[in-house]
């Protein structure tokens, strides 16, 4: 391939009927300079080629790059989410576990506390029995005891003082209540007043 300057070194060798020289010599002056135009045009155009492929180097290293970080940041949402799951989980979990606790923990204190009311109303129930049964006892002990003043006195008063014994034996029994119940029953629910405070 010939260069601009070659083009112009070219010589012919003149005959007698051949082309005017001056003729010829203007052409491959002006297809000298076309090929000058179109070398400088070719090197303008591989330069912008050149600086073209360093831009798209450029931009496939960035491409690179921007699908590195977008890989990253999924894999990172995605590890955020997982954690964040996890995390919900176990606070589920563990809300559940602290509800039945608390849940097992109330209705064992219910049963406790309906065994206590339960042996209390039957330690009450006994307590009542007994002291019903004491009193009957003594009450029945009392008018078998001989009675002076009812042997002096005629039949109808002899009649009323059992009647009159019976009501200050009744009196009795109900201050002896009065005094005895109250006291038991108070060292009963101390006792399970102590059991609450416990908890």
């Amino acid at each position: 391939m010939f260069t601009a300057d070659e083009i112009r070194q070219i010589t012919f060798e003149k005959t007698m009927r051949g082309y005017r020289p001056e003729d010829v010599e203007s052409f491959m002056e002006n297809i000298a300079d076309e090929f000058e135009a179109l070398e400088k045009e070719k090197r303008d155009l591989e330069e912008k080629l050149y600086l073209l492929a360093e831009k798209v180097e450029q931009y496939k290293a960035e491409e690179e790059s921007i699908k590195t970080t977008l890989i990253n940041a999924q894999r990172l949402g995605e590890s955020i989410v997982s954690d964040a799951r996890v995390k919900a989980d176990n606070v589920i979990r563990e809300a559940t576990i602290k509800k039945n606790d608390i849940i097992s923990s109330a209705y064992n204190e219910i049963e406790g506390t309906e065994e206590i009311l339960n042996r209390l109303r039957k330690e009450v129930s006994d307590f009542k029995r007994n002291i019903l049964s004491l009193y009957k006892t003594h009450i029945e002990s009392l008018s078998t005891l001989p009675d002076d003043k009812a042997e002096e006195q005629p039949e109808e008063i002899v009649e009323e003082a059992p009647a009159q014994e019976e009501s200050v034996v009744e009196e009795a029994v109900q201050e002896t209540v009065v005094i005895e119940e109250p006291v038991v029953l108070e060292d009963k629910f101390k006792s399970v007043s102590s059991l609450f405070n416990e908890e």
